[in-house]
């Protein structure tokens, strides 16, 4: 254990070499970290040269790997389970929204079922595809002002039947819808 004191000799030196690194305030924690680690892993002729000085190159080799580790350390994101979070007390309920959604959903497709079949296709496709009323015209041969004229008249009347519980809806008026 001689060698560890001809090592600890140059502790201000480790200190410093830690403190341009980075780690200000870790820095002593880094220096007393290196210690421990050549006691364990290291030998006596890796540490000392043959004249009997201290490989510094080695020294700040090895306190470099131990900052680069705690800043590896201080960036990890912890991976949480759903389950445990859920416990944490901030708990909101879909539910209620899920179902007056669903309700809002069967109205509308209750007023559809109510239309002549030619607005109920035509709002149903424009709808389901997620098209442009371009595309449906190209797809349909319907002319586009046709399209864009029934599209018109099948929203106004969901708005004219539906409206109120679709307001209720945005305002969180669940009960209601």
């Amino acid at each position: 254990m001689k060698w560890l004191s001809k090592v600890a000799e140059h502790h201000h030196e480790y200190l410093h070499i830690v403190k341009k690194l980075g780690a200000k305030e870790y820095s002593e924690d880094i220096v007393q970290e290196m210690y421990l680690r050549i006691t364990k892993y290291c030998s006596p002729n890796k540490i000392l040269l043959k004249d009997g000085s201290v490989n510094k190159n080695y020294i700040y080799f090895i306190l470099r790997n131990l900052f680069l580790g705690y800043c590896n350390e201080q960036n990890k994101v912890f991976k949480v389970n759903i389950e445990e979070m859920y416990n944490l007390g901030v708990e909101y309920d879909y539910i209620e929204e899920t179902e007056a959604f669903t309700s809002l959903i069967h109205k509308i497709d209750s007023e559809v079922e109510t239309w002549h079949w030619y607005d109920q296709m035509l709002f149903n496709l424009y709808r389901e595809s997620g098209k442009s009323i371009r595309k449906l015209s190209e797809e349909t041969r319907i002319s586009s002002s046709s399209i864009f004229q029934t599209l018109k008249y099948c929203k106004n009347e969901i708005r004219i039947n539906v409206g109120e519980d679709y307001e209720d809806y945005i305002n969180e008026d669940y009960e209601i819808i």
